[in-house]
């Protein structure tokens, strides 16, 4: 069962509290509407003042090669919080113009985090929704151009592989082209029946060799196709879902907010000055 006791002291505490409040606050109760509201006002109208800022984020696929990564997704991140890379992508932060600011808030707010395996999260503060999606496809454009001096030598040998491979085909085509005349089974006339015979078994397994390597030299082909396809080799892209929203300025909210840790101040400070007559 409930102790009657304990509820009733819990209640008269509460009550004796909330007296003791009402009797403090009721001393500084203009100065605390007073100062509140002030605060409330001066915060408004310096935040409605401010420029306008909006934050965007969104997720970079990263790049592969012969279906392994281009480099270490730590690596990257390092590479694109780098003030060179930050340099390279949007420009001198230190110039001066009408788009000094702007490039200084990019520049200072931008940052990169690993989301999954093979993705980034990347943050940017910008003046407007346009500016914020121009400075993520410079970005992108940036990261794939310095990671362009890894992949070309990569690509180039299975380019060069491929050519080889090519070129073996082209020459067992040819050969298969060859075999394949009647003129390759025909003897001389004055050849006995065994010799004609036995010119036609070892043509027929040439051929028939030459088809293996012809059949082997294409499925090489196929699969260094494969390295270099798109399921195994791409650039780093922007996924679509970038979202975009205005954090700054925000007068109303953080007039609130303002107000609401004012007066809390001003009540504690009313509980502990109260006065003894109170």
């Amino acid at each position: 069962m409930r102790d009657p006791t304990a509820s009733i002291s819990t209640v008269t505490y509460v009550g004796g509290m909330f007296n003791y409040l009402a009797g403090a606050v009721r001393f500084r109760l203009k100065a605390i509407v007073l100062t509140t509201l002030v605060v409330a006002v001066v915060v408004f109208f310096l935040d409605w003042m401010r420029p306008v800022v909006y934050a965007a984020q969104g997720v970079v696929q990263l790049g592969r090669v012969d279906g392994a990564d281009v480099a270490p997704i730590s690596s990257i991140v390092l590479q694109m919080n780098s003030r060179s890379f930050k340099r390279r992508a949007f420009g001198s932060d230190t110039s001066s113009g009408s788009d000094a600011k702007s490039r200084k808030l990019i520049h200072d707010s931008f940052n990169v985090r690993p989301a999954t395996a093979g993705m980034l999260t990347m943050f940017v503060g910008a003046p407007n929704e346009q500016a914020a999606s121009e400075a993520f496809e410079a970005a992108v454009r940036t990261l794939n151009s310095d990671q362009e001096k890894i992949r070309a030598p990569l690509v180039a040998e299975i380019n060069a592989q491929i050519a080889l491979v090519d070129s073996n085909i082209a020459s067992l085509t040819r050969v298969r082209e060859s075999l394949a005349s009647p003129d390759s089974a025909a003897p001389a006339a004055e050849a006995e029946l065994a010799s004609i015979m036995l010119r036609r078994v070892w043509v027929l397994d040439l051929i028939a060799r030459n088809e293996e390597k012809l059949m082997a030299a294409t499925n090489d082909r196929r699969m260094l196709a494969e390295r270099l396809g798109p399921s195994k080799s791409y650039p780093a892209t922007l996924n679509d879902d970038v979202t975009i929203r205005q954090v700054s300025p925000m007068p109303l909210r953080h007039a609130i907010f303002a107000a609401v840790f004012v007066l809390l101040i001003m009540l504690v400070y009313a509980m502990v000055r109260r006065p003894r007559s109170a």
